[in-house]
């Protein structure tokens, strides 16, 4: 029986420098090409990490970075939370405290405003990384059913092109980097058979074939109430109620 996870949402500032060499730790025992400067400086233009410990001794075993992007689509703006580095320890795959504490993450910056739309950009060198999109929306882009809207694709080639000034590929929507910023271990990389019958999978593999060079597949999927499923969907409501009731008693 695994032993279960907490998590806390800690602002990079106060990250301890021995909780930052945990954390490359882990990182690099399920990546190839991770140097040290590397992680580092993704991890010093990130806001927050979202950080898993085992209930049992307290140790790290997942983490998550965090970053509140802002652009104007058609004049109007947009936010997105974008995640980087984010790993969780083998032996606690199939844990969704991660999925937890990301959604209590993005109800607190949906209060914040409002009225603002919120997305998540999320990038994909991994199928893993990929399904985290059905599980946690209605609606998402792209994906195997339907084409991506003309506003959405605008939405996403402005972030991951603010993001990745030099790296995103509109046409092909991937990141493509000259050399492997960061990519699965082989043995991680590797698909089981059930696993590549999953449309999805098979969606993900024709959009990024080389996934395991560490190319990135840019994703977007609008973080509202009544795009979340299950979980996800109650916790932002309870936000969005929480904020209707400050806004009450002003």
């Amino acid at each position: 029986m695994r032993d279960q996870l907490h998590s806390r949402i800690v602002p990079v500032a106060a990250i301890t420098d021995a909780d930052i060499c945990t954390m490359y730790e882990i990182f690099s025992r399920h990546y190839d090409c991770i140097s040290v400067d590397r992680f580092l400086s993704d991890l010093a233009e990130k806001d927050c990490v979202l950080v898993l410990h085992d209930d049992a001794n307290g140790a790290i075993c997942g983490f998550s970075t965090q970053k509140l992007l802002r652009v104007s689509v058609g004049g109007k703006p947009v936010r997105a939370v974008f995640s980087g580095d984010t790993i969780v320890d083998r032996m606690h795959w199939g844990d969704q405290e991660l999925g937890r504490c990301w959604c209590r993450y993005v109800s607190s910056v949906c209060a914040e405003e409002p009225d603002v739309p919120l997305y998540w950009l999320l990038i994909s060198k991994g199928y893993r990384t990929y399904l985290y999109l059905p599980l946690f929306f209605e609606v998402f882009y792209p994906n195997f059913q339907t084409p991506t809207p003309e506003f959405e694709q605008c939405v996403l080639d402005t972030l991951a092109s603010a993001k990745f000034p030099r790296y995103y590929r509109p046409g092909k929507g991937v990141i493509e980097f000259p050399e492997s910023q960061g990519q699965l271990k082989p043995h991680l990389a590797e698909i089981p058979v059930r696993r590549v019958r999953n449309p999805h999978v098979q969606f993900f593999l024709s959009r990024n074939p080389h996934f395991a060079s560490g190319t990135e597949l840019a994703c977007l999927a609008e973080i509202s109430a009544s795009n979340m499923k299950l979980f996800a969907g109650r916790i932002l409501q309870q936000a969005q109620g929480r904020e209707l009731l400050c806004q009450g008693a002003d």
